[in-house]
């Protein structure tokens, strides 16, 4: 033997009998790992950039922990960060056998060239530690000096028997098989190749979520609870359940971010055909749910530099984390797309609602489920799912509200009105900031102001116009106090009323409309008419038409071609409503609804299903409250593209939607003065100037 031969021979011996660094795995990828940069050059691996990924990866040499369970966006650097990491301490701090699963022979061949090779390359700490010869640095395998070998293998029973090894890293775990030629799944059989190594083994699973919600109904019974649903969420569950909080920038409170589209502020704008459009795409931002403020895009990176893990049974004070965790050899964490350090908010939110977009024209959900789970991190609840709703488990979301009053939040009323046979069905609904709303008020105006020798007759809407001014007492000169004790009260801002049913009801409406324009209401009352296209049409959710003279109800109502009437895109509307409905958290567009509401209420919002072809009603079913949001949705839209917007800037707001001191729908309940000014908007083109009504408040 050669004397270079035998110094080599025994740098090698040296190298596999010397103790381990006794370092972290994120300290370990600091000092050792190389990655390419943004720029295209090689530089060291950089905590600052993905701050959220030091805590999951220092858990992989915690010996209080037997695996770690990693659920999270793509864009996020989790694959780098865990995967790469592990190898990188695996080889320079605890040489020891491991493996990584990858999902099948090519992706493991793949992952070899694109992550391990380039590792190896890029960072000649790591390279250096293999060993010599040809042998050693294999598509499947790498030989390192300390004599410990690194496996990449794909599911089978064959690569996951008969070899202890003392690290195990599945990455991408929901796309593999859930069941290993029946012996288990992935999960169950890598732990049991590192048993034998008791508290030293380590199990490392990185995904994104692949799996759908099984049991819409699901509300969590903890705040940190996963939806159930299989794969790497069902794994997280079984853990200490670790969520990233993050502050608001204006209240510094903490808060939980959802994984989910709930978690962002953003115009939902289409063109004319109905198409989303990324030139007209408002601001994207996220709400706070302390203050609610909308927090914009260009403090996402201060905020994920505070980010902090909590685990299940803990709460931040003071920016620590106090209280008692919740109690597992399992650490798992689960992170929203808004904190993924590689994807824009504004690209998250674009690709979903193009996704949406294709789901509404073509049916497929795959595009959309996509997203959810890649984009934002979060499991995906099919459509067809989100309808099998149960009345009771709205009734269970009740809240001790007052009786139709104005509770603290809200900045206006919009009231909607849908005509029967013998009586007008009203419904009254107040928005706040980022569109969360309460219910106010729900009524049915029956009785007539016309009699008979047996005293008040029913309300007839398709006989008798005089009826039909009921609606501007009861409902457009309506006014609700405000909560909070002061002898305030507010103004319904808007009233969109059905314009069809019985014959006769039609002609009515647009005679009723006609004088609401001679008292110069007509901006506070709205005709709206129910459409559902076809499911390829390119219908946004709302278009004013005006009626010409092919409709005999316009020509007896002496209004062709003056009166708007609203058509409404059911089953855009009604899909939009039901997203808010199933939002589980107060905030952008969750409903409140008052325990004092009947049980009725809520059987109304569960009786129409979603189909292929839109909302179909069940069979002798009542809909009303569920129609009656949609109304009130199509006027709030009505609004606003009256206004030339595209969505309310609550920094900013309209002085309709202005906070109750400064709101112009506000005033005493004794003494108030309703004045009809000549003003300008600063929202509405000059060209365009109306006149418009303001509520002056006497103190």
């Amino acid at each position: 033997m050669s004397l270079a031969s035998a110094a080599r021979v025994r740098k090698e011996v040296a190298e596999s009998i010397k103790p381990p660094m006794r370092i972290s795995v994120s300290e370990t990828a600091s000092r050792f790992m190389k990655v390419r940069s943004a720029s295209g050059g090689i530089a060291p691996w950089d905590a600052n950039l993905t701050p959220y990924m030091v805590e999951p990866m220092d858990c992989l040499s915690k010996r209080e922990y037997e695996a770690v369970i990693f659920v999270g966006p793509a864009q996020s650097g989790k694959t780098q960060a865990l995967v790469d990491g592990f190898v990188t301490y695996m080889v320079k701090c605890e040489p020891s056998d491991m493996m990584i699963l990858q999902t099948s022979g090519d992706t493991a061949r793949d992952f070899d060239i694109q992550r391990l090779k380039r590792l190896h390359r890029y960072s000649p700490d790591i390279g250096g530690e293999l060993a010599t010869g040809s042998k050693s640095n294999n598509t499947f395998d790498k030989v390192y000096k300390s004599g410990n070998v690194l496996f990449l293998a794909w599911p089978s029973i064959n690569k996951l028997s008969g070899k202890p090894l003392k690290f195990m890293a599945l990455t991408d775990y929901d796309r593999m098989p859930e069941d290993i030629d029946k012996e288990g799944s992935p999960f169950s059989l890598a732990q049991k190749r590192t048993q034998t190594f008791l508290s030293r083994g380590m199990t490392l699973v990185e995904t994104s979520p692949g799996f759908e919600i099984l049991n819409p109904r699901w509300t969590p019974s903890t705040p940190h609870e996963a939806p159930p649903t299989r794969g790497a969420l069902s794994l997280y569950n079984l853990g200490d359940r670790r969520r990233l909080y993050w502050p608001c920038p204006d209240c510094e409170e903490y808060f939980m971010q959802p994984p989910g589209i709930e978690g962002f502020s953003y115009a939902e704008n289409r063109d004319i055909f109905g198409n989303v459009d990324p030139s007209i795409l408002g601001d994207v931002g996220v709400p706070c749910p302390a203050c609610g403020v909308v927090i914009p895009e260009s403090k996402k990176r201060w905020m994920t530099s505070m980010a902090i893990w909590v685990p299940e049974g803990c709460r931040i004070e003071n920016g620590k984390v106090v209280g008692e965790k919740r109690k597992s050899k399992i650490a798992s964490f689960w992170m929203p797309g808004a904190i993924a350090a590689y994807q824009s908010w504004r690209s998250i939110v674009q690709n979903y609602l193009n996704a949406l977009y294709e789901y509404e024209i073509t049916g497929s959900e795959q595009a959309l489920k996509s997203k959810v789970n890649v984009d934002m991190g979060a499991p995906y609840l099919p459509r067809r799912l989100i309808e099998d709703r149960c009345s009771g488990d709205y009734e269970k979301r009740a809240e001790a509200l007052p009786e139709r009053q104005v509770p603290d939040g809200v900045r206006f009323l919009i009231a909607a009105v849908d005509v029967q046979k013998t009586k007008f069905v009203v419904q009254v609904v107040g928005y706040g900031l980022n569109n969360e709303e309460w219910l106010i008020d729900r009524f049915d105006i029956g009785q007539s102001e016309r009699y008979d020798h047996n005293g008040p007759l029913q309300v007839d809407p398709a006989g008798y116009l005089e009826d039909w001014f009921l609606l501007e007492k009861m409902v457009v000169a309506k006014r609700y106090p405000l909560a909070d004790n002061s002898s305030r009260e507010m103004a319904v801002l808007m009233t969109a009323c059905d314009s069809g049913g019985r014959e006769g009801v039609t002609e009515r409406a647009y005679k009723f409309w006609r004088e609401m324009k001679k008292k110069q209401l007509h901006r506070r009352f709205i005709l709206v008419k129910g459409e559902r296209p076809a499911r390829k049409s390119n219908k946004p959710k709302i278009t004013e038409t005006r009626p010409d003279k092919s409709s005999s109800a316009a020509r007896k109502a002496n209004v062709v071609g003056e009166l708007p009437l609203w058509l409404i895109n059911t089953t855009l509307i009604k899909d939009h409503i039901s997203a808010n409905l199933n939002r589980l958290d107060p905030g952008q567009n969750y409903i409140h609804f008052p325990n004092w509401i009947g049980a009725k209420f809520y059987e109304e919002l569960t009786a129409e299903k979603r189909t292929e072809d839109g909302w179909e009603n069940q069979p002798g079913a009542r809909n009303e409250a569920f129609d009656l949001l949609c109304y009130a949705e199509a006027a709030y839209q009505a609004k606003l593209q009256k206004h030339w917007q595209k969505e309310i800037n609550w920094d900013a707001p309209p002085l309709w939607a202005a906070p109750w001191d400064s709101n112009s729908e506000v005033y005493m309940a004794s003494g108030a003065e309703i004045e009809k000014n000549e003003t300008e908007t600063a929202d509405i083109k000059p060209e365009n100037k109306i006149r418009r009504t303001r509520i002056r408040t006497r103190r």
